[in-house]
């Protein structure tokens, strides 16, 4: 077997271990900090009120510019 197969599958070999580490360190992390209080369904309502609020916003100016738009394309300039 080459040497780089050999380096190579012993390297996948210890991923396993790592990520069952890693998560283990994750949730004494987790245990010792607590629940933060983030609620997930809060945030998706704040973030969706927050862009419907920024449309809003610019389709009244839009609407408010074409409106602008309309009554000075009437106007006369003498030229």
């Amino acid at each position: 077997m080459s040497d780089l197969l050999l380096k190579t599958s012993a390297k996948l070999a210890q991923i396993p271990a790592a990520v069952s580490r890693r998560l283990e360190e994750a949730r004494t992390e987790i245990d010792e900090r607590g629940d933060r209080g983030d609620n997930p369904v809060v945030t998706v309502i704040l973030w969706v009120a927050g862009i419907g609020i920024a449309v809003t916003i610019v389709a009244a100016l839009v609407a408010l510019g074409m409106r602008a738009s309309s009554k000075v394309d009437n106007v006369d300039l003498g030229g």
